[in-house]
């Protein structure tokens, strides 16, 4: 009831305030590194269900992820940042914060490996999110998908390769990302997490306030398929790659066994049945 009452004025506060003009509605803010195979699945997707904007921040990617985005047709919906040295996912945060923040009304801030599931507006997140615009962000949990059983690259979509995950009570998926309003947001914290201005908060699904990077389990509304895994082949891959987001000096392939032991256990295709009747709008 408590929650109810503060979402209501919540909601009314933020009506009566005046209401900026926006290039987009939802942007999207990554950090990549040799990932251009993965980037056209991610970013079709991700406009399906209504993403106008990438700001995607190239970690000295060997091929550039200009010529990629180039190449299948998407640098009108990109803004492409050329990012040099190690551990600058912060620093792309809150770069995209301070030079793109006024442009959209919200960004959300995921990696490569991770699609946004809205599943009780069938696969409409700007719908979903004008629940939530009396509020700083909206964090939103991880499920944890696994290899499904793969030693080397499918070669098809990852949606299609990968629909096995972990159990909902996996202590991993209380890992949170976040969508943010750029205007209630001081900096980010983290990956995970972010500095409101007085008076805002992070919420998860339910409208209760997280003041971490963690959040109790609750993934009815909506969730992040995070394809932490993929096949033991693409995992070596991202070893070579590094770590953008902590000054520890690789992931170790143990972190891959203990994961995928956990993450092949429940069949999960959702984000199929949403991309299949979604349409480019």
């Amino acid at each position: 009831m408590f929650a109810d009452i503060c979402n209501f004025w919540n909601k009314v506060q933020h009506k009566l305030r005046s209401k900026p003009s926006y290039n987009h509605y939802l942007s999207i803010c990554c950090i990549v590194k040799d990932e251009n195979e993965y980037l056209e699945e991610w970013i079709n997707y991700h406009r399906k269900i209504g993403v106008q904007h990438f700001y995607i921040y190239d970690n000295e990617s060997k091929k550039p992820v200009r010529q990629t985005l180039q190449r299948i047709g998407s640098m009108k919906y990109v803004t492409v940042n050329r990012i040099y040295g190690k551990v600058r996912q912060l620093q792309a945060y809150n770069d995209c914060l301070k030079n793109y923040g006024n442009y959209s009304q919200w960004i959300g801030f995921i990696d490569i490996d991770e699609f946004i599931v809205p599943k009780s507006t069938d696969g409409n997140l700007t719908k979903l999110l004008q629940d939530y615009e009396g509020y700083g962000g909206l964090g939103i949990n991880w499920l944890i998908f696994g290899s499904n059983g793969h030693v080397k690259r499918t070669n098809r979509p990852i949606m299609e390769s990968y629909f096995m995950r972990a159990k909902i009570d996996f202590h991993v998926h209380r890992h949170i990302k976040c969508i943010v309003q750029p205007r209630y947001v001081r900096q980010a914290a983290g990956p995970h997490a972010f500095f409101f201005q007085d008076g805002y908060y992070c919420v998860n699904e339910n409208y209760t306030i997280i003041n971490s990077s963690f959040s109790d389990v609750s993934v009815g509304k909506i969730h992040i398929n995070h394809y932490y895994c993929k096949s033991l082949e693409e995992y070596y891959n991202k070893l070579a790659r590094g770590l953008a987001d902590t000054s520890r000096r690789t992931r170790s392939l143990k972190e891959f066994y203990n994961h995928d032991a956990e993450a092949n256990v429940e069949q999960d295709e959702t984000i199929l049945i949403i991309f299949d009747t979604k349409t480019i709008k």
